[in-house]
Parts: structure tokens; C-alpha cells; sequence
């Protein structure tokens, strides 16, 4: 079961993230950069979940791009920013730093889960790309599109996968991936989905 790492000081906010995850992941929390280091440091993390507004700056980016920073050097999770600062300066600096994705707040539980169903993707694929060889995935995006076409492709490979493994069963693909029937219907309309019928 892969372990999340969330750390968040809104304990509210935090045990709502960790009762939709747990089913799933094995979830550890930390409210603050000394907590989220000393869990990095003796646990092997996949994902972190990160709020940028943490203690002892809770108003300002600042903290969460300090842990963002050492995460990104000394371990190899995925990291998820998950934040209330609504600044397009804060998204294109997390993410040209290295975060994985970026979620403003409010984000709903089923746009939480589809972000780090993709890291874990991404993850595995990256450690099977290094066994030839090749350190990094890495994307083109055009300039001015933003992030919108590489979350697109990302939910796309991740909901054909699941796809894939149920034989289209639809209802038990979304049981999988935690989203609801019509949710599901709707991302196979819009990727234009549709089961190969060879049998």
C-alpha cells in the first residue's frame, strides 16, 4: 500500500483528507516543516500532500516552498501542493521548483484522489524508465496552455489503466478510483473512451 505523506496545519482539513485516504494508503500527518522532516527521514514516502501557508508563516508561501525545496532534494516522493494561496505566482514557482501538481482550496476529495493516483503512476513509471536507464519523465507544454493538458493526459492514462484491469466495468472502476458513476461517464465522453469489443 503506498504511504502518503500530508501535512497541513488545519487538523480539520487534515483528518478529512486522511479518513478519504486511508481506505487506500497509509496516510502519516504532520502540521509543520520539523514534523514533515523528521516523518521524510524515517519513512519511505511516495507522495506528500503539501500546504504552503504552514506555521510559523501560515499567510505566506514561504514555509511551504522551504519544505517543497527540501523534499525535492533529498527524497524522491511526489509532491502534491494543496494551498489557499491563490496566486498564479505561487502555482508556477511551486511547480518550476518540481511539485508534481497544484490544488487550490477548497479541492474536492475526488480531485485530491485523481492527483495522487497520477503521482503514483508517474512514480512507478519512472522507476521502471530508470531500470533503462532514463532518470526523469518529462512533458512539453506550450506556453500559455498551462497545466491543464498535462493533468488531462495524466487522468486519461490513469482511468484507461483502471479501465483496463476491471475489463470496462464500470461501476467497479469508479468503486477504484473513488469517484461516482456520472463522474466516470463523463471523463470517458470527454477522452472519447470506449471498449474494444473483441469478444
Amino acid at each position: 500500500m503506498p504511504t502518503l505523506l500530508l501535512v497541513e496545519d488545519d487538523i480539520a482539513l487534515r483528518k478529512q483528507i486522511r479518513f478519504s485516504l486511508e481506505e487506500n494508503f497509509t496516510v502519516l500527518e504532520a502540521e509543520n516543516r520539523k514534523e514533515a522532516t523528521e516523518l521524510l527521514r524515517k519513512n519511505p514516502i511516495d507522495v506528500v500532500i503539501l500546504d504552503l501557508g504552514l506555521p510559523p508563516n501560515e499567510g505566506t508561501p514561504e514555509e511551504g516552498l522551504i519544505v517543497l525545496s527540501s523534499i525535492l532534494n533529498h527524497y524522491a516522493s511526489k509532491v502534491i501542493i494543496l494551498t489557499g494561496q491563490k496566486t498564479e505566482g505561487v502555482a508556477l514557482e511551486a511547480i518550476k521548483s518540481g511539485a508534481f501538481d497544484y490544488l487550490l482550496k477548497p479541492a474536492s476529495m475526488e480531485k485530491i484522489l485523481f492527483s495522487v493516483e497520477r503521482a503514483i503512476l508517474f512514480k512507478d513509471a519512472e522507476k521502471e524508465l530508470e531500470k533503462q536507464g532514463i532518470k526523469k519523465i518529462s512533458f512539453d507544454i506550450e506556453v500559455g496552455k498551462g497545466l491543464q493538458p498535462l493533468r488531462d493526459e495524466a487522468d486519461k492514462h490513469v482511468i484507461l489503466k483502471v479501465l483496463k484491469d476491471t475489463n470496462f466495468n464500470v461501476y467497479q472502476s469508479a468503486k477504484i478510483l473513488g469517484v461516482k458513476r456520472e463522474s466516470l461517464y463523463y471523463f470517458l465522453k470527454k477522452f472519447g473512451l470506449k471498449r474494444t469489443h473483441d469478444d
